[in-house]
């Protein structure tokens, strides 16, 4: 009984990936799979530009996801961009579930790697679905916005070693962020272009400000599981939240507005590079 079900898990399984093979094939699906980098690009491109904002106007303050979003509604036409934004954005979160369906299998699938591969990507793919449940939120006005993490940890802090969860969520947190800005460092984060498409001194450039942006996509991270780890550690709940958390206590550390605009910059730089890669980039899964 066993061995038929095992025989029968494996056939759904080969079932779904040979689907997905043919779903992604598609070019109007791979398109719009593009299209998400666009739309990822815009929205942080307008999280850098607040940043920078915040870091050179002493008034302003840093935005996560939902402020950008927050700020783009408030602009002419504004409803519909965000409302396309969130239309996108799933398009990405589509790329990811094909990505933990197809992850590749130049090795053993199901080893550690693999294994913390397809986590990753189910996260992205959940976080970003987020974004786009959180600007149909705005558009709609379904309700009022939670800092997600921050409220995850104050339930957490109520629980018997609610600590130690925090902390090892910041310890995993600021871990994804150290690779970040290695795989920025080593070029491994970024987009193979196609070459015969894209003039070769755009390529180079898109390359370098694509390393800038991962880079500054990883300190925003690092940054973030510090300040869980801090919060861990104080008992302080406020400490811990998303992006938006990290940029605002960050500004308030002695030379916080020169690290905040420089992260500003990176982020622009990588809502540009997205730009890029939902133009050229060579592979829309891989």
């Amino acid at each position: 009984m066993l061995s038929l079900n095992a025989k029968k898990l494996t056939l759904t399984k080969s079932k779904i990936k040979q689907w997905s093979k043919e779903a992604i094939a598609n070019p109007w699906l791979r398109q719009y799979i593009l299209i998400g980098y666009a739309a990822k690009g815009v929205v942080y491109l307008v999280i850098g530009i607040l940043a920078v904002q915040a870091a050179a106007i002493s008034q302003q303050k840093a935005a996560g996801t939902y402020l950008a979003l927050t700020f783009l509604i408030h602009q002419p036409l504004g409803k519909l961009v965000v409302c396309l934004l969130a239309f996108s954005l799933l398009g990405y979160s589509l790329r990811r579930l094909f990505q933990v369906i197809l992850v590749s299998e130049d090795s053993n699938s199901f080893g550690l790697k693999r294994s913390f591969q397809r986590i990753g990507y189910i996260m992205s793919g959940l976080s970003y679905a987020g974004v786009a449940y959180t600007a149909l939120n705005l558009i709609f006005e379904l309700g009022e916005y939670d800092d997600t993490i921050e409220d995850l940890a104050s339930q957490l802090f109520e629980q018997p070693l609610g600590e130690w969860l925090i902390l090892l969520g910041g310890i995993i947190v600021t871990s994804i962020g150290i690779l970040y800005v290695y795989g920025a460092y080593s070029g491994s984060y970024i987009s193979e272009f196609k070459s015969f498409d894209i003039h070769h001194q755009l390529e180079k450039w898109a390359t370098r400000i694509g390393k800038l942006g991962v880079a500054a996509r990883g300190v925003s991270f690092i940054l973030t599981g510090v300040f869980l780890i801090e919060a861990a550690i104080s008992g302080n709940s406020e400490l811990a939240g998303g992006l938006q958390n990290a940029l605002r206590v960050l500004g308030t550390k002695p030379f916080g507005w020169l690290w905040l605009g420089l992260i500003g910059i990176g982020l622009i730089c990588y809502g540009l590079y997205m730009f890029v890669a939902a133009k050229y980039r060579r592979y829309a899964i891989k």
